[in-house]
């Protein structure tokens, strides 16, 4: 959902759409510029259509976006965090907002107008202007390995895959995911995922408790998730 999309970290963890930069220190002498705002959880902050008046920097909390049909049918992109931001794209491709943006936690953010991106953050810091790219860049890895795992990998494998690159992302081997949320984020019937969640666990990759999923053997799941083997063949 990084994903933590590893935050310029360097590493070569599965990316997974879970969208978080540690590192806010470029932001921190410039939030005088912006406008302190807060969203409760379950807030709709955009919708589609929605003209872009302002770029948002998330400081704390968690925010989901999703696309969705005409019919009302929604599918989760990813989940930002702490670091990221909201309205790069479409402010500075000057179209509406496209998806469905949601608080999923109490959040506060900083809202800065286009005014004040383009005449002041972008012409005179180039930490602010690194961290807005870095996040473009996070949501284009997430959209374009979402596109090739569902093209090239089996089930199985994206789940592995996820849930690996979930716990690295959050130094975490607890994941209070369900099996809907994991269906809802790789584009996945609830019962496959069911269905593969439970093939894991028999063999001996993952737990489950009443908070989600905890990853019992992340070096066997490592393996699993590189070696492409069907599960019914590990030894």
């Amino acid at each position: 959902m990084v994903m933590r999309a590893h935050a310029g970290e360097g590493d070569q963890s599965p990316i997974v759409p879970w969208i978080e930069f540690r590192d806010q220190s470029g932001w921190d002498d410039v939030l005088h510029l912006g406008r302190k705002v807060t969203w409760n959880a379950r807030t709709v902050i955009q919708r589609p259509e929605d003209e872009v008046a302002s770029i948002f920097l998330l400081r704390s909390g968690m925010i989901k976006v999703a696309a969705a049909s005409e019919a009302g049918l929604q599918r989760t992109l990813w989940l930002s965090g702490p670091g990221s931001t909201l309205g790069e794209a479409a402010m500075f491709g000057r179209h509406p907002y496209m998806h469905h943006i949601t608080a999923m936690e109490d959040c506060v953010a900083y809202g800065f107008t286009r005014k004040v991106i383009l005449e002041e953050l972008l012409p005179s810091r180039p930490a602010v202007s690194a961290a807005l790219l870095s996040n473009l860049s996070a949501k284009c890895y997430v959209m374009s390995t979402q596109v090739e795992e569902t093209a090239f990998l089996a089930v199985p494998q994206r789940v592995g895959r996820f849930l690996y690159g979930l716990c690295l992302a959050r130094n975490s081997r607890r994941l209070p995911l369900s099996h809907a949320d994991i269906g809802d984020l790789l584009g996945l019937h609830r019962v496959t995922v069911s269905r593969t969640v439970g093939a894991l666990k028999r063999a001996g990759l993952l737990e489950e408790n009443t908070h989600g999923i905890v990853v019992t053997d992340i070096d066997a799941l490592a393996d699993f998730v590189t070696a492409n083997t069907p599960l019914d063949a590990r030894p």
